[in-house]
């Protein structure tokens, strides 16, 4: 689908492949979402220019991502997409800047762009020219990234908060035991907070060198001195917001060492328990098989107090060692 953005803020959807010349001539954004072969060519002989393609926005090269052919800036970054979801995704996103409209490709729908359109049919004045518009959906995309990663942060205080809360100090209403910890469910939460963390510094560098590579090209040019400078100050929101992202992967980390040397000491836990057990139940187990032995010359079997013997020296046999172990300090 492509969408034509004109500068009097309307948004055009061309009915067929022979309404695009006209329409990329007036536009002064062309908006190409999961474009197909057909509308791509029509595109590029429109503008004469080369639209990449799915698989060439995905070569890592940064000499196939960031690149001037003639004047026309193209620039892709990786942009996370689907943080709502249960299966978020990092998409590539080409901007190619012309000297009178800007061309955006792109096989996913971001919030960040949705955003975008709405402020500027609010903010008209503000986003009429190609740089105004690429400086616009950077801003956006910088701000969805900030957002995410400040609902990573609170769900990252959450499992925090879970993880070491006491379950010891509030008293349990008799018969009830205490709520026992899900530990698949924090480590699944502490998965998809350590994903989204990654792939938000994935998404800040990519811009990051989006942006440097702008203001590289454009370090002379006086009639973009505005945006350059705008980006200057979009750099340093990158840094900080690297610096968050370094910080919620640190805490990210620690709460899975956390949650894992918790799992193991309940695992001991069950282990000390089976081996108190076997403490317990293996002296009488012992006597109890000595005298069900069918031998004929067993001269306690006969005796008149003969059973009730044996099951004292059975109780005996269970209480001594664990008293013995209780007072070393071993249980």
């Amino acid at each position: 689908m492509i969408t034509f953005h004109l500068p009097s803020g309307e948004a055009i959807v061309p009915p067929d492949l022979a309404a695009i010349p006209d329409l990329a001539q007036r536009a002064v954004w062309i908006d190409l979402l999961r474009p197909t072969r057909p509308e791509e060519l029509a595109v590029e002989k429109a503008l004469s220019v080369e639209v990449p393609t799915r698989e060439e926005m995905q070569q890592l090269e940064l000499s196939r991502r960031l690149y001037d052919e003639n004047g026309t800036l193209f620039m892709t970054a990786t942009v996370l997409t689907g943080a709502d979801s249960s299966h978020p995704e990092s998409a590539g996103i080409t901007f190619i800047l012309l000297s009178d409209r800007l061309v955006t490709v792109r096989y996913t729908e971001p919030r960040a762009f949705q955003s975008f359109f709405a402020h500027r049919s609010a903010h008209l004045a503000d986003h009429a020219t190609p740089r105004t518009i690429f400086e616009g959906l950077v801003d956006a995309i910088v701000e969805r990234l900030a957002d995410i990663m400040e609902a990573t942060g609170a769900m990252v205080e959450d499992l925090s908060q879970e993880i070491f809360r006491d379950q010891g100090g509030a008293p349990q209403p008799k018969g009830e035991r205490p709520a026992q910890r899900n530990y698949n469910t924090i480590l699944q939460k502490l998965g998809r907070a350590s994903d989204l963390v990654a792939r938000s510094r994935e998404s800040l560098v990519s811009l990051g060198r989006v942006v440097a590579f702008f203001r590289e090209t454009h370090k002379d040019d006086a009639t973009a001195l505005s945006t350059v400078e705008h980006f200057a100050t979009v750099s340093g929101d990158f840094a900080a917001l690297a610096d968050y992202a370094t910080f919620l992967s640190g805490k990210s980390s620690f709460l899975l060492d956390a949650t894992l040397g918790m799992i193991s000491n309940e695992q001991n836990a069950i282990i000390k328990l089976v081996s108190v057990a076997a403490l317990v139940f293996g002296p009488p187990t012992l006597i109890a098989s000595i005298y069900g032995m069918n031998f004929e010359h067993m001269p306690e079997l006969h005796w008149v107090y003969a059973y009730p013997l044996a099951v004292l020296t059975m109780v005996l046999s269970a209480i001594f060692p664990y008293v013995f172990f209780k007072r070393r300090g071993w249980l």
